[in-house]
């Protein structure tokens, strides 16, 4: 796609998304004309012309907080606190629903040796030095349970799922496939 398509398609968008998150048209001005910097600049990273959308709110959700990280440091109030963590935590609302439901099908799909280890140290969030008493092994052995069990998590849900994630690994849109497995398609 070309800049000047995603220009006239998302300008006004994009402007009326930081306006309401930028009281000042000038600044909401300058942060616009950045983000389409960026898209410019980046435009051939994007691997699917259907996720062209969720990157640029991406790009445009960072170029807003970069804003008020810039102005924090002269003088840093409450709203601004306020804002940056609300735009932190804004995100393309079904870019993961159901993902959560489909790895737990998965977990508990995993061999007892896996599973339990899992469980423990990634739903838990026990430390992996910790689980070493619980489960009577040594510290290389549950570390390396842990890393067997990510990597035959990851492969059934990319068996399972198309992902898709920004440079940061922030996801930007999973969704399943055509040939999923029924713990995942059932669980949403």
């Amino acid at each position: 796609m070309e800049i000047k398509s995603i220009h006239s398609e998302f300008h006004k968008i994009l402007f009326n998304f930081i306006s309401l998150r930028v009281k000042n048209r000038d600044d909401a001005a300058d942060i616009l004309q950045e983000v389409f910097i960026k898209i410019a600049a980046k435009i051939n990273t994007l691997s699917e012309s259907e996720k062209l959308k969720s990157w640029i709110f991406a790009i445009t959700r960072n170029a807003i907080i970069d804003y008020y990280r810039k102005n924090a440091n002269s003088i840093r109030t409450d709203i601004t606190d306020k804002i940056i963590n609300e735009m932190k935590d804004e995100t393309d609302e079904d870019a993961t629903k159901g993902l959560d439901k489909c790895l737990k099908g998965f977990i508990q799909k995993l061999p007892e040796e896996y599973r339990d280890i899992i469980i423990d140290s990634e739903i838990k969030g026990i430390k992996q030095k910790d689980l070493t008493e619980k489960y009577n092994l040594a510290y290389p052995s549950v570390r390396s349970r842990v890393q067997r069990g990510r990597s035959r998590l990851k492969e059934m849900l990319l068996n399972c799922c198309r992902i898709e994630a920004d440079s940061r690994g922030n996801i930007l849109e999973a969704e399943c496939k055509t040939k999923c497995s029924d713990d995942c398609r059932n669980s949403k």
